[in-house]
């Protein structure tokens, strides 16, 4: 009798054993919790991922050539970027310099906080304003480079373009000087180019604003150094208009509108535009 008692004793033991070994206790209070990772926006260049854009830096609105190497960043260069996301099959945008020349591509939290890319308005993307082109709930974009084509080969610097919120126009008169921030220069009402193929200011509006209404010559100059001479007979809105506009660059890109018979031409370009002086 006393020896199948301790039979039983032995047998419940094991079980009790074999049920605690088959239930772990828990982790101990402060040990380290298993997290699964961050989500984020896969970038890709020619089938070689470059880039995951977290959550913090989409918050951004990051230019999407400034998410690559600098040797992949010229825009002419690109020939189709691939957008996938909720869709069936992903959305392809075609040579997107040339199909928006005056556009420049970027990503974005959407509404629900998910990745979206856009086409901007440089100017609108400074602002976080509305892309031209959208597409939303992204997970992956693809970016394929045209081979062997010479596109992109005019296009210098670091690719990206500079903030334009950082822009310094100084305006120098006999008076004293007076500068226009970028943010103050963004803050002005555009305008249609007089050919129609974007926005800007006319400068009379930017010299307006710096605090000079009234000039009879001035002379314009830009990063690299160039200089421009002008008087008022350049300033005539039915037949020649000097014009200010937010290239893709971030830069200043200054230009004189002429009409010729039903149309505008345009000459005097200058890129960068940094100071203009009023002589009097």
């Amino acid at each position: 009798m006393r020896t199948l008692c301790l039979a039983l004793v032995v047998v419940a033991a094991a079980a009790a054993c074999s049920k605690s070994d088959s239930n772990p206790p828990p982790a101990k209070s402060g040990s380290a919790a298993v997290t699964a990772p961050s989500p984020g926006l896969a970038i890709f260049v020619d089938d070689q991922q470059v880039a995951t854009v977290a959550p913090a830096q989409l918050a951004g609105w990051p230019r999407l050539d400034t998410l690559v190497p600098i040797a992949d960043r010229r825009l002419g260069q690109w020939d189709e970027v691939s957008l996938a996301g909720g869709k069936p099959a992903p959305v392809a945008v075609h040579a997107p310099s040339s199909t928006y020349p005056e556009l420049v591509p970027a990503v974005f939290p959407g509404a629900d906080g998910t990745p979206s890319f856009g086409m901007f308005d440089p100017v609108e993307l400074a602002k976080h304003g509305k892309p031209s082109l959208r597409e939303d709930g992204l997970h992956e974009i693809r970016i394929k480079l045209a081979q062997d084509s010479g596109r992109g080969q005019h296009e210098q610097g670091a690719g990206g373009g500079t903030d334009p919120t950082q822009l310094k126009l100084s305006i120098k008169t006999p008076t004293g000087e007076h500068v226009v921030t970028g943010t103050q220069l963004l803050a002005l009402p555009r305008e249609k180019t007089p050919d129609g193929t974007g926005e800007g200011w006319p400068l009379t509006a930017i010299l307006a604003a710096a605090g000079v209404p009234k000039f009879e010559q001035l002379v314009l100059n830009d990063s690299a150094g160039l200089a421009l001479n002008l008087d008022k007979s350049a300033f005539d809105p039915s037949t020649s208009v000097p014009f200010v506009k937010l290239n893709r660059s971030g830069q200043l890109r200054f230009r004189i509108y002429k009409k010729q018979g039903d149309g505008w031409t345009s000459s005097g370009d200058l890129r960068g535009l940094t100071a203009i002086e009023i002589v009097k």
